[in-house]
């Protein structure tokens, strides 16, 4: 036959199904038991595989069927291929319950240093073997990683330029003025510019857009800040707040992860939004696992939102 020919017929499942159990049975009565049939249909599927392969898998001299090495050879593979076939059966079931699978996502700081990590051990808890990867970075990295397909979603804040991304809201929160829990100022139920001309002021680094924001504020309301410190995370800046070092704004996230450890946070005036969106690549639907995860990151977003509400009723 010329190399070139192929064999008009194929090896089916149900031949290499036969040829398994008898390599793992041992012989075709207990290859019959293993597959539930008879052991005349084992060895018609023997001769069947054999025919259609053009390769002798057994010898049949002793009266018995004794496996060739060339039988050997092919056992290796088609146990590989059906360990792949029962593992895609396996993942099948596991993302209908989006218990399996991988997400990729990159956080803006303010979210991805507690939020998140705290949505992630609850969506963990649910889901354990699904891979999770997340990236801290800023909202305009986060935005150009979603416009080029490198992650499932982002959470930025906004504006948003790019082309080939979606974006939705995902929450408008006011910032907050936050100051050592000892401070004169935490007394205060509502605080405005004029009110932190004499402390230490903690700002955001000014690639940042919230720092863009709040200088705007101060310039309009003509007040001059003592600027002694930077950072580019709002986790910092609290931690440097809750070290005594000055006062600056935070989020309600990041107040959130820092409410008992001397860290007050204010209510400010004017108000300064903080407008975070979901980012993910368009024309590509999200997947069931980022979809699940997003479902337990909003009800940790609401938990946060109802823990300030109940902290202003009470005057906190």
């Amino acid at each position: 036959m010329p190399p070139h020919k192929k064999f008009e017929t194929r090896v089916n499942i149900r031949q290499l199904e036969a040829f398994r159990a008898l390599m793992i049975a041992g012989t075709a009565k207990g290859a019959a038991r293993l597959l539930g049939i008879s052991q005349p249909a084992i060895s018609k599927l023997i001769e069947q595989a054999e025919k259609n392969l053009n390769l002798a898998l057994f010898d049949r001299s002793r009266g018995r069927l004794t496996p060739t090495p060339e039988a050997g050879l092919l056992f290796e593979e088609v146990e590989k291929t059906f360990i792949a076939v029962d593992k895609v059966h396996e993942i099948a079931s596991d993302i209908k319950a989006a218990n399996a699978g991988s997400l990729t996502i990159a956080v803006l700081p303010a979210l991805g240093l507690g939020l998140v990590p705290r949505a992630i051990a609850r969506f963990h808890a649910a889901h354990p073997r699904t891979r999770i990867s997340i990236s801290i970075q800023t909202s305009a990295k986060v935005e150009e990683w979603a416009a080029a397909q490198q992650i499932d979603f982002g959470i930025a804040e906004f504006p948003f330029a790019r082309l080939g991304v979606e974006s939705e809201d995902f929450c408008r929160v006011e910032q907050l003025l936050a100051v050592p829990s000892g401070h004169p100022l935490a007394r205060q139920r509502l605080v405005r510019p004029a009110d932190v001309v004499d402390s230490p002021f903690i700002s955001l680094t000014r690639n940042t857009v919230g720092r863009h924001v709040i200088d705007q504020v101060f310039l309009q309301a003509q007040v001059e800040r003592n600027m002694v410190l930077e950072a580019q995370f709002a986790a910092v800046i609290a931690g440097m707040i809750a070290q005594g070092l000055g006062v600056g704004f935070i989020d309600p996230f990041t107040a959130s992860d820092f409410r008992d450890k001397g860290v007050a946070a204010l209510r400010f005036e004017p108000r300064i939004e903080f407008h975070i969106g979901i980012l993910h690549p368009a024309h590509r639907p999200m997947s069931r696992v980022a979809r699940e995860f997003l479902k337990e990151l909003r009800t940790c977003r609401n938990e946060v939102q109802k823990e300030f509400r109940s902290d202003r009723n009470k005057g906190v």
